[in-house]
């Protein structure tokens, strides 16, 4: 049974995660898993590691890890989130209408484990304006909570108490808040930041924006770990990949994550959480919740997802730019990548590959302007947590 250890990062001056290829107006909130390896690669380079040796594991025929990486989610106080279901519908015994599952873009842990479960989750949607308005008139309150303008969806009990101080009790009036004043709450604010550019040949200013994300007192993002060797030693040298990923996270707090780190965007205060989390193990032919990026390694792999006909996938593209102390940045190579929240069949006890993105200049002579003397890779390792029978054909 595989064991997320978990990380929290509070970011200190906010987040630009770039959404749209070259748009800097667009960020994103949580951090995709094949962005956090590349930027635990850099990070490793950056403290004069070898990065060949560092990768050797990942690129082997057969892959063997030493760890496997999920995307970062929101956390807000001790609740953490985990992304909804390509198919939400799979969650309810009843259809549900409305816009309320649509904006929900995450579900707490306590519904993510009663859904692996084949648990139905109805009774603990909220329910529509109208009928809450008829509920405060009865004075029932909702067995669920939406935040952050109906995105995150949690339990009422236990999760409720979990919540930091300010969200369950007003600061000005120091009462209770309603149950319904919950989804007006903001864990996280986003806005664009002004920055000028200046043209070198006529000198002529130019005003862009970066957009960016903060988050509120005891919110932030969480990714986990698959430990799967923890003491394997990095090739010629004693230091295990445990050690390497604690030294570069604590690089990356300084450093900073992401876009825009000149100005402090993306430094955070790194905190491993004490609390685990045991993910049921992933059967052969059986439906798998996807917590990261995945890029299937073979046709195998593809073949088996694409022939399933209860999973339930998203593909997004992925490209942008690589950054390198070995020449201009420049443009990747895009890729497709399945999205966090799909529902998978598992073939094999390690899913997804590297996958080579640096730009292709059409010749192999290592002449072409603009030439990098090393490979780029992004992730695509699956890490999935298995689902009941009942939940895999609901």
């Amino acid at each position: 049974m595989p064991t997320l250890s978990v990380h929290r990062l509070h970011f200190r001056a906010g987040l630009h995660l770039g959404v749209r290829g070259v748009n800097l107006e667009e960020s994103g909130v949580s951090l995709p898993s094949d962005t956090l390896f590349s930027a635990l690669v850099d990070g490793w380079r950056r403290l004069g590691g070898d990065v060949e040796a560092w990768l050797a594991p990942f690129l082997t025929a057969q892959p063997e890890p030493p760890f496997l990486l999920t995307s970062a989610f929101p956390f807000v106080g001790d609740v953490r989130f985990y992304p909804m279901p390509v198919d939400p519908a799979r969650l309810f015994a009843k259809p549900q209408g409305g816009k309320r599952v649509k904006r929900i873009r995450w579900l707490s842990e306590e519904l993510f484990v009663r859904a692996l479960k084949g648990e139905k989750l109805d009774r603990w949607l909220p329910p529509e304006k109208d009928k809450a308005d008829a509920q405060t008139a009865d004075r029932r309150e909702p067995e669920g909570l939406l935040l952050q303008e109906g995105r995150l969806w949690l339990m009422r009990d236990p999760e409720l108490m979990r919540l930091p101080d300010w969200m369950r009790v007003d600061p000005k009036t120091r009462q209770k808040r309603s149950l319904y004043a919950f989804p007006n709450l903001e864990v996280w604010q986003e806005g664009r930041t002004p920055r000028v550019t200046v043209d070198r040949t006529n000198s002529a200013s130019t005003i862009f924006h970066i957009g960016q994300v903060r988050f509120g007192v005891e919110c932030g993002l969480w990714f986990g770990v698959v430990w799967r060797k923890p003491e394997r030693t990095i090739e010629g040298s004693s230091q295990s990949y445990q050690e390497s990923v604690q030294q570069i996270l604590t690089l990356l707090s300084e450093e900073g994550i992401g876009g825009d780190r000149s100005v402090g965007y993306g430094a955070f205060e790194h905190n491993p959480d004490a609390t685990p989390l045991a993910l049921p193990d992933n059967r052969p032919g059986e439906l798998a919740w996807l917590l990261s990026r995945y890029h299937p390694a073979d046709a195998n792999e593809a073949s088996a997802m694409t022939a399933a006909t209860d999973a339930a996938y998203r593909i997004t593209s992925v490209a942008g730019w690589l950054r390198s102390p070995d020449g201009p940045a420049q443009r990747r190579k895009r890729i497709h990548l399945l999205e966090e929240g799909s529902l998978i069949p598992t073939s094999k006890n390690v899913m997804g590959n590297l996958v080579d993105v640096a730009p292709d200049y059409g010749s192999d002579d290592g002449a072409s302007p603009g030439r990098l003397p090393h490979r780029v890779y992004r992730a695509g390792f699956a890490v999935a947590a298995g689902l009941a029978k009942e939940a895999n054909h609901g």
